[in-house]
């Protein structure tokens, strides 16, 4: 099921790719004219949010998600562990200082009355990095749990849809 679901995850990335190439050329064609479309922007910008998302979930989906150690894999077992965990400590803190930034940047956009073309207020731009807010967070917070039970894994790729 899971592969279904990331193989139409797939198929959406790939329709909005299309949707930001035209997007991206109808802008760059019309400035060229000298008669730029205003909307092109805010559904780039839009468009390229929220392809991180869908991008990330087909990635868990499919569980092909990679650890990157290429020097932490050949450290001993106590120095591994302990690097670990200081990566994942600071991906944590990361991951929180991300979270506050995202919400306290929502308060200035809602202050000001920016000129909007989409049906959708400003903040809907901020959605993604909410969610990548928590992905990081929960990424940390699991791998400082592995860590501590002392389940440490080789990093790099999982095979196509297989477990490490």
């Amino acid at each position: 099921m899971a592969k279904k679901i990331a193989k139409i995850i797939d198929w959406i990335l790939a329709l909005n790719g299309c949707l930001m190439i035209a997007t991206a050329t109808l802008q760059i064609v019309s400035r060229m004219m000298g008669r730029p479309v205003a909307w092109t922007v805010e559904l780039l910008t839009f468009l390229g949010l929220f392809s991180i998302i869908p991008g990330v979930a087909s990635h868990f989906l499919k569980n092909t998600e990679t650890r990157v150690g290429i020097i932490v894999d050949y450290l001993p077992r106590t120095l591994r562990r302990l690097t670990e965990f200081a990566i994942n400590a600071a991906c944590v803190v990361f991951g929180f200082i991300l979270l506050y930034a995202t919400y306290d940047y929502t308060g200035l956009v809602g202050m000001g009355t920016p000129e909007q073309y989409l049906p959708f207020p400003p903040e809907t731009n901020l959605l993604p990095v909410y969610l990548l807010s928590f992905a990081v967070i929960w990424n940390g917070l699991y791998n400082l749990h592995r860590i501590a039970v002392g389940k440490i894994e080789k990093s790099g790729p999982a095979p196509e849809g297989g477990e490490r």
